[in-house]
């Protein structure tokens, strides 16, 4: 992102031209996101005649993920889980699927059905996926650490490489070029052991931005649960299960260089050290883990009147270490990423972009043997965005891997968005405003097979092919607001995808050894509703948002080999999802609330078996105190599971009862 100055003539020129090579912006078109107020005639006269300091992005992905759904949790949702993890602010805020294996636990997430393989997970633009397990554990992954979270539901491969066939994960860390130095500090303490506390720091000047985040959480989650037994109901406390530390720093700098270029550097340490529980009918358990990752990021970006170019270079090393009474198991992934783009604009109504990156694993892991495993993947791709009209607007991708077996399946990803009714461009009533926009688009995706299902010894099966998933999605949105003030925003999605030769670990005959196969295909298909209403009045700012997932996934082809039966709904996938939430600001109070509902879902194959559903009730209530020279503390108040209800977050995992926790943050500015 860079920051032109209205008092240099060259930045105005730059600006107008990249304003001009950005379709969406030149036209005055509504790009995807909440709705913005129309400027005014007055306004618009002003603009003529003086050009403000403003601030330009450069182009991200999502500018060519033309009619596929997308969402963000704004900054104000972030500050309250800053303490916490991915996982507690996905779970508390979205109906996204999470499958968690209790309080620090692991915990990942499948969009749409899939698996939690088919979630790409993206930092500054790059995939952190471990490569031996091909996923992400969310519980590793701090709120704080990160500016912006971004989830981009359905097949996105074209834009983000393997692994984005139910969809992808975006974490961001733009820089802040407001001038000035800013931070805060924050302790948290909650039920159960939970300590913590986090700390960011920001200093911009007219040529350098920094920032530095950091945090630090253990918890005991020593809390009871109660078994029915044949003596009746039993209380225990659940054992080896404390999360006995977890940290995380997240320094990055930005530096502008000369009038259009800006280098960018950034860091992202974690190390948690934890127990394994191992479910409540398991005695004497002493497994523990300790996860340790190194991520190292530099770029250079240039933007020029009607072009871009960027380059970033990454170094990535994750380690786990597990021991048990038995014999330990650790490994150690290094991951060396390049990646280079170019994009150009086509007129003042298109940009393209082209691009290559490569990756590099080398990997020391028992279960391998005593050698270092390497492998190296390339990808290049081509992303067009072109919009006909104002209320037209068209993206057409394709990415084509290269793989250690072979090349991937080409990917190519069609997009469209058309406003039916346009919102109007200009006005001074306070009359409604609609806008409805149909959406649709269509892709191809691809995962390569990870390192384990590679090259684990006795099983791993090197000749395996990609999973390929075909998707496509249609749906509405529509926006209506009154006297600026207030906004509805309302959406509907429709998809249907199938994954081919997904991958399954199946005894072999004669041996019993697992070992992976390309034996399924799976169709998941669903809907999609959402919709949040925006309010401010005076000193009061509120919001509420509900949505619902439908979502069948079922699998629709095997072989004589594959126990899993035809046409039952997947293990783990709950068909029905919703979530409310709402948050209100007046003065220096703040409160909000959240509802999570989950259906039953399976927990084997044969669908004989299942956890009930479950409804989770959450809440926030805040105040700021004014202190002197621009400080001000923040107490927060947090509760979870206010309804006391008894469920296993997995099978012979109890989640916790209800929790409290507070937290006191001191901002300084």
């Amino acid at each position: 992102m860079l920051f032109f100055n209205s008092g240099r003539a060259v930045w105005r020129r730059g600006l107008l031209w990249s304003l001009l090579a950005v379709p969406g912006v030149a036209m005055g078109q509504q790009l995807p996101g909440p709705a913005a107020a129309p400027p005014d005639s007055a306004r618009l006269s002003q603009r003529q005649h003086r050009l403000s300091d403003v601030q330009v992005r450069a182009v991200g992905p999502e500018r060519f993920a033309v009619g596929s759904r997308r969402f963000e949790l704004d900054s104000a949702v972030l500050a309250q889980y800053r303490g916490g993890n991915l996982a507690d602010v996905l779970q508390a805020r979205t109906p996204l699927i999470l499958k968690s294996y209790g309080p620090g636990q692991l915990a990942t997430i499948a969009l749409r059905g899939t698996s939690a393989q088919h979630t790409a997970v993206l930092w500054n633009g790059l995939n952190i996926m471990l490569p031996t397990l091909g996923q992400n554990d969310f519980a590793l992954l701090p709120v704080g650490a990160n500016t912006g979270v971004s989830v981009q539901p359905g097949p996105a491969a074209a834009l983000y490489g393997s692994g984005a066939v139910g969809g992808a994960v975006l974490l961001n860390n733009d820089p802040d070029w407001r001038p000035g130095s800013r931070g805060s500090a924050q302790f948290d303490a909650g039920s159960f052991g939970l300590l913590g506390g986090s700390l960011e720091a920001r200093t911009t000047t007219s040529a350098v931005a920094v920032r530095v985040a950091a945090s630090y959480r253990e918890a005991q989650n020593n809390y009871s649960y109660v078994l029915r037994e044949a003596r009746g109901p039993v209380r225990y406390t659940l054992q080896n299960a404390a999360l006995r530390h977890q940290w995380s720093i997240s320094p990055d700098v930005a530096w502008r260089v000369g009038t259009a270029g800006e280098v960018t550097a950034a860091a992202w340490l974690t190390d948690a050290d934890r127990e394994i529980q191992s479910g409540v009918n398991v005695v004497g358990s002493e497994a523990r883990e300790r996860d340790q990752s190194r991520r190292l990021v530099l770029g250079y970006r240039h933007v020029a009147a009607r072009q871009q170019w960027a380059v970033r270079g990454a170094w990535f090393e994750d380690i786990i270490n597990y021991r048990d009474r038995g014999t330990p198991s650790n490994s150690r992934v290094r991951t060396t990423q390049a990646q280079a783009e170019h994009t150009s604009a086509l007129g003042a109504r298109g940009s393209l972009r082209v691009g290559a990156e490569a990756q590099h694993f080398a990997a020391l892991v028992g279960g391998y043997g005593s050698e270092i495993i390497a492998e190296n993947r390339a990808a290049a791709f081509a992303l067009l965005r072109y919009d006909p009209r104002p209320a037209l607007r068209f993206s057409a991708n394709l990415r084509q891997a290269a793989l250690p077996a072979g090349l991937a399946p080409l990917t190519p990803t069609v997009g469209l968005e058309w406003d039916l009714l346009p919102a109007p461009v200009d006005t001074l009533t306070n009359s409604l405003i609609h806008q409805i926009t149909a959406k649709a688009s269509v892709a191809r995706s691809y995962r390569a097979p990870t390192l384990n299902e590679r090259y684990w010894l006795l099983g791993g099966n090197p000749l395996l092919r990609p999973e390929s998933g075909f998707g496509s999605e249609a749906g509405l949105r529509h926006r209506l607001s009154w006297d600026r003030r207030t906004s509805l925003e309302t959406e509907l999605t429709a998809f249907r995808q199938d994954v081919d030769d997904w991958v399954q670990w199946l005894p072999m005959a004669g041996t019993g050894i697992w070992s992976p196969r390309n034996l399924r295909q799976v169709r998941s298909q669903g809907l999609e509703a959402s919709t949040a209403l925006r309010r401010r009045q005076g000193h009061y700012t509120g919001s509420a948002q509900l949505a619902y997932h439908f979502t069948d996934t079922r699998k629709t082809q095997g072989s004589a080999a594959d126990s899993d039966p035809v046409g039952v709904q997947l293990a783990f996938v709950p068909q029905h999802q919703a979530s409310f939430s709402t948050d209100h600001h007046w003065r220096d109070w703040l409160a909000s609330g959240t509802f999570v509902f989950t259906s039953f879902r399976y927990i084997n194959a044969s669908g004989t078996d299942f956890l009930p559903g479950t409804g989770l009730l959450g809440a926030t209530v805040g105040r700021t105190l004014h202190g002197p020279a621009d400080t001000s503390l923040l107490v927060l108040v947090q509760a979870a599971n206010l309804l006391n209800q008894a469920y296993d977050s997995y099978p012979g995992r109890p989640a916790p009862p209800r929790t409290v926790g507070g937290s006191l943050r001191l901002n300084w500015n």
